[in-house]
């Protein structure tokens, strides 16, 4: 008989882009999430790898100053998750990297403009 294996594979990209009701906020955002992941089953177990990334972009505006600044968020989540049906065990592998950063307006900075040299670009 054939050993019957299922392999699935899969890719979502979420896009969103919104702002807050309230007038101090400036109402330029970005949020954006990619996701892969991976399944394979045999009769022996199950191996799934998921890889998630997230990525949030906005402007705000300072409260001491009242200028526009720039602050971004982009977050890696990767699991690993091993079913071992001989052994009867299952293992989960978890890591996930947050990286911020923060672009306060500079004094000569004028209201409607900010400084976007020091933002992180990412693929």
């Amino acid at each position: 008989m054939a050993e019957e294996r299922i392999i699935t594979v899969g890719y979502v990209e979420l896009a969103g882009s919104g702002g807050s009701s309230n007038k101090r906020k400036v109402n330029e955002s970005s949020d954006l999430e990619k996701s892969s992941r991976i399944i394979y089953k045999d009769k022996h177990g199950a191996y799934s790898e998921q890889f998630t990334k997230h990525h949030k972009a906005e402007e705000f505006v300072d409260k001491h100053s009242g200028r526009l600044g720039f602050k971004e968020q982009v977050t890696y989540k990767s699991t690993h998750k091993v079913n071992d049906k001989v052994q009867g065990s299952t293992t989960e592998y978890e890591t996930q990297v947050k990286f911020k950063k923060t672009v306060y307006p500079n004094k000569s900075a004028s209201k409607s403009k900010c400084n976007y040299n020091n933002a992180i670009y990412y693929d």
